[in-house]
């Protein structure tokens, strides 16, 4: 016992000497009482488990420029070999998410190892690999480290004859270290990542004229530079503690710190900006009677920025958009949990200081209603702020203009209604309508800086209107005793704008009817995805996805743009040998289509890939 203690300690000291002090995350998950139902109500009344892993839209590794996951904490499993589908082009925005290749099971599979090594390469230079390894994974311990890479460097072809080719590149690394020790009261979380990625702007160069000041009209593409690497860096370290389950009153406290630079700017001639984020999470919450419960929570954010603005280049960046900001989150709830019903009733009370202070209230409303025992109707309104950091954004379009950090974004409402249900053992599917209402929304339009000294390729400019997204769609799933499943989702947004006064001056002044005026760029008005998965044997698995985004349009020389639906489909078969070792291939844009999924950047043609699995 005594010898346990002094490892516990060692091992305390050791990560506080690789972390900065103080850094720190939002803690553990399961112990954030105050939380508990949002959680909760998100898990599926089924009769079955139903396993989803997180998700982001995007033509999968058939028509791929790599990105990286979220990171999130190692789980290792014994189960059959299933790659990565975040080798793809860019990732479109959260909201847009369709779901993943489903997978239903009737009972949770526990590993027995505490490493994996993944391993693929294919065609057009792509490689994939990933390791990770639990160095302690007990009920009360665990300390895991990860490092997954992405690559590609090969050629892609454009639908202009002047560029018919361009070598499009890509290098991106992520690592992390993660450390949770659970005490008799309470938890203590502490970790790290640290990521680097480099890239080309090979995008098709695009004159626009928009209403973003550092655009210009009616320059001929000239003097552009598609061939040098941008470098992005990140770091993110946290810790946290938060209350234990038998704890009377429930507490968390995180604090973490994120940083991200760029190599360049608009250029390889000009530095690049660099954004730090200190971020502090606190909540406390008090139970009484049965399964009642209040609560307060409080989230706060301070974003700093360093631009260099010397010689030419402060005609090009606009030096308010590199303001410190202050955000500030205050959300008071009480929530009710019972057989009957789950309820949640708050306010967040938000405040954004960069320059002038704004305030405003948005609701944070949850309710589940169980009818009969296998379906459920839930209402979900809230709103708030998105921060829009340099940070999360270049995760989520890796080309975002690299001088101008967008505004936060002020959510007032987003409501979501529908019912889960699952009729009968296997089957499960979900209907839903939302509604969203958001001040300085993000959508992305491409512009070329050939008018700077070796000025980068379409770079993705940001521009942020007021928007209402409506939106509706359904879900649908079967699985046949895991040997056979399906799924399949489409969902349709459409949005409503209110024009800001610059964007109005531009349409006038370019004759642009204003009745067909902006859109919602870069973003698909309805997506579809579906996919089969059989297991004919054991070993074998056979897996064909198919992805559809529509309604995508682009703002270039003028006029909008509607840009070609993305249609991709792949095949992959994966034999897994025994719970140590197997093999796969997979089959890219089986439909060999020239698809885009931001303007002027084409993704990748068919292609194959193979690789192993080694758990360890």
């Amino acid at each position: 016992m005594v010898m346990r203690k002094i490892q516990m300690v060692t091992i305390a000291a050791l990560l506080s000497g690789i972390m900065i002090p103080g850094f720190a995350q939002e803690p553990d998950k399961e112990q954030e009482n105050a939380k508990s139902y949002k959680e909760e109500r998100q898990k599926d009344l089924n009769r079955e488990m139903t396993l989803e892993r997180e998700y982001d839209p995007v033509a999968q590794d058939a028509a791929k420029i790599n990105t990286l996951p979220v990171v999130r904490d190692i789980n290792i499993a014994k189960r059959p070999i299933v790659y990565s589908d975040y080798a793809v082009p860019v990732l479109p925005d959260k909201e847009m998410n369709v779901l993943p290749a489903g997978t239903l099971m009737t009972e949770v599979e526990h590993g027995e190892r505490n490493g994996y090594l993944h391993v693929a390469g294919g065609m057009l230079m792509n490689f994939n690999g990933d390791i990770g390894y639990h160095m302690l994974n007990t009920d009360s311990d665990k300390l895991g480290v990860f490092f997954s890479h992405r690559s590609t460097n090969g050629n892609v072809r454009f639908s202009v004859d002047s560029l018919a080719r361009r070598k499009a590149k890509l290098n991106d690394n992520i690592g992390g270290l993660d450390f949770r020790h659970r005490f008799d009261a309470a938890t203590l979380s502490l970790g790290g990542n640290f990521g680097y990625s480099s890239f080309n702007y090979y995008g098709l160069p695009a004159t626009i004229y928009s209403a973003m000041p550092v655009v210009t009209a009616g320059v001929p593409v000239g003097n552009s530079d598609s061939t040098t690497n941008q470098g992005n860096r990140y770091i993110n370290v946290y810790a946290g503690i938060a209350s234990g389950e038998a704890s009377s009153s429930g507490y968390h406290i995180g604090i973490d710190y994120k940083n991200f630079n760029q190599k360049y700017a608009l250029s390889k001639v000009y530095d690049g900006m660099t954004e730090s984020n200190v971020g502090l999470n606190l909540g406390i919450n008090s139970p009484f009677n049965d399964g009642q419960c209040f609560g307060v929570d409080l989230k706060m954010n301070m974003l700093t920025y360093t631009a260099p603005v010397s010689g030419d280049y402060r005609s090009v960046v606009d030096s308010v958009a590199f303001d410190n900001r202050y955000e500030v989150t205050l959300n008071p709830y009480y929530r009710k949990e019972s057989e009957k019903l789950r309820l949640l009733l708050g306010l967040n009370v938000a405040l954004v200081y960069q320059k002038e202070a704004e305030v405003f209230v948005s609701p944070n409303i949850a309710l589940d209603v169980p009818v009969a025992n296998w379906s459920l109707f839930y209402l979900n309104l809230g709103g708030g702020i998105e921060s829009n950091t340099m940070y999360e954004l270049s995760r989520l379009n890796r080309y975002i203009n690299p001088a101008f950090a967008p505004d936060a974004s002020k959510t007032w409402a987003d409501m979501k209604l529908g019912i889960r249900s699952s009729a009968s053992a296997g089957l499960w599917f979900d209907i839903f309508a939302g509604y969203k209402y958001t001040e300085s929304d993000v959508f992305y339009n491409p512009s070329s800086y050939d008018w700077i000294d070796n000025g980068f390729n379409n770079v993705s400019m940001v521009f942020q209107p007021v928007t209402q997204r409506i939106q509706a769609g359904a879900t649908l799933k079967y699985d046949h005793k895991h040997v056979f499943d399906f799924y399949l989702k489409g969902v349709y947004h459409y949005y409503l704008f209110k024009y800001l006064d610059t964007w109005k001056n531009v349409y006038a002044a370019n004759g642009v009817d204003e009745s067909d005026g902006m859109k919602p760029y870069g973003k698909p008005a309805f997506t579809i995805d579906a996919g089969v998965n059989v297991r004919p044997v054991k070993p074998l698995t056979v897996s064909l996805h198919y992805r559809m985004l529509s309604g995508m349009y682009a703002y270039v020389n003028n006029e909008n743009v509607k840009m070609n639906a993305i249609n991709d489909a792949n095949l992959r078969a994966s034999w897994m040998f025994n719970d140590i070792f197997g093999v796969y291939a997979q089959f890219n844009n089986l439909l060999f289509q020239k698809q885009e999924l931001y303007y002027g950047y084409p993704l990748q043609p068919f292609t194959v890939m193979g690789g192993l699995s080694v758990n360890f």
